[in-house]
This record gives structure tokens, sequence and C-alpha cells, in this order.
């Protein structure tokens, strides 16, 4: 092989490889610039916690997100954004009407104060994490009918 051919393919798969990092890189967050903030906790009596967390960001053209996560310490900005591009959650929703609270130790209540979150505004809605049960009071289901 000639070395203007060596010196392309090394080109090419030094692109490739950045292709792939960048890649990588924004799809776990790394350059989301978003506000990560807890809003609302409760602990359970098996020792876990609900959190209520906000991903805010004024400069991007998107909304705020609203996200329950279930974990065994209150979450630090850099471990939310990890678990919102891990899709640990267990509900997102662009709407601050949202409200955490366990009514049994591995029963997890998820409430919209007003009753005024749309379903079109709801990303994702899981009925069951590990060995939690969520319940929704005041929440569209968007599962009604999926197996």
């Amino acid at each position: 092989m000639s070395s203007a051919k060596k010196a392309g393919v090394g080109v090419a798969s030094a692109l490739g490889i950045a292709l792939i990092v960048a890649t990588f890189a924004f799809s776990c967050g790394h350059f989301d610039n978003g506000l990560f903030e807890v809003k609302q906790t409760d602990w359970s009596q098996s020792g876990q916690v609900a959190m209520l967390a906000e991903r805010s960001d004024h400069q991007a053209l998107r909304s705020d997100e609203y996200f329950v996560l279930i974990g065994d310490h209150v979450f630090s900005p850099t471990e939310l954004r990890d678990a919102f591009y891990g899709r640990r959650e267990v509900f997102s929703a662009a709407g601050d009407c949202l409200s955490v609270r366990w009514s049994a130790a591995r029963n997890l209540t998820v409430s919209c104060r007003d009753g005024s979150l749309d379903a079109s505004h709801i990303n994702l809605q899981r009925r069951r994490t590990r060995d939690v049960t969520i319940t929704y009071v005041n929440i569209p289901d968007i599962n009604r009918g999926k197996k």
C-alpha cells in the first residue's frame, strides 16, 4: 500500500473514532449545559428515597423536564444527569405540578397537584421498577392498552 493510501486510511480511521466518541458523549449528556436539581424528596420505610428532579435549560428551545428517580441517597447534580441520560427514571414529563410520596415501603405514588398534566407532555411512565410499584394520581395512563 502506498504512503498516500496509508495516510488516507489513517485520517478516515481517526475521523471515524472521533465521530463515535462524540456520539457517545452527546448520548450520555456530557455536553448538556442544563441545570439538574432535586425539587422534592421522600424517604420510604425501607430506606429508599424518591426524588422529583428538574432539568432546566433556558438557553435551549425545549421546556423544563421533571423526572422521578428512586435511589438509596439523594443524588448530586452529576448523578441526576447520569440517571436522566441512563434512562433510570421511573417517570418523566414536562409539567411542574408533580409530587412524590411513599404510600407503603414498596409503593411510590406520583401525583399531579392540579390534575393539569396532559398525556402529550409525558415522556416516560413506568408501573414498576425492581421491587417498587408506582401508582399515579391525577396523571393520565400513557401505557393503557399496551402490553
